[in-house]
């Protein structure tokens, strides 16, 4: 799951588990660069443990405070845990406006085998049909837009063609 502070996330990686979908789960996100008293993968993990997700079900990486770093820190959480080469699928958890950069990211910076499976959270806001409702959410989405043009032109991450 990829950091940040909407229980939204927590709610649908929880559900997940529980639906025996995910075996385990995979909290990401620092303290965003000193800002915050606790990480944020450490928030989501507390929030899982409180909705009943044992605590050795749960890996947490806490050393990033961007969606590159969440995927880097994550690449070795999951290879000390689990083994890279052992891991086949990973079912990814995020809100719905970040997940086309998050796509990209994951072509350039994940293994070439892996296959994934795209959960956008529940949120009742933020969504393909209601972003522009609401001028914080329409703002995230744009904000979205230029870090996937950006990084693009900046050959920050591959640019390809993905199916939603």
């Amino acid at each position: 799951m990829f950091g940040g502070k909407n229980l939204d996330r927590v709610w649908k990686a929880v559900e997940l588990y529980k639906s025996g979908r995910a075996p385990y789960l995979l909290f990401t996100g620092g303290d965003r660069f000193g800002e915050w008293e606790q990480p944020e993968a450490v928030m989501m993990r507390d929030e899982a443990i409180k909705m009943g997700v044992p605590a050795e079900s749960i890996f947490i990486e806490t050393m990033s405070n961007h969606t590159k770093e969440n995927i880097m820190a994550s690449l070795t959480v999951l290879d000390r845990a689990l083994g890279l080469q052992r891991i086949h699928r990973l079912l990814l958890v995020s809100a719905p406006g970040h997940m086309r950069r998050c796509q990209l990211m994951l072509k350039t910076f994940m293994p070439p085998w892996y296959e994934y499976v795209w959960c956008p959270d529940h949120r009742s806001l933020g969504r393909r049909d209601n972003w522009w409702t609401d001028p914080v959410e329409e703002k995230r989405v744009l904000s979205e837009l230029n870090k996937v043009i950006g990084g693009v032109r900046g050959r920050y991450f591959v640019d390809a063609e993905i199916e939603f």
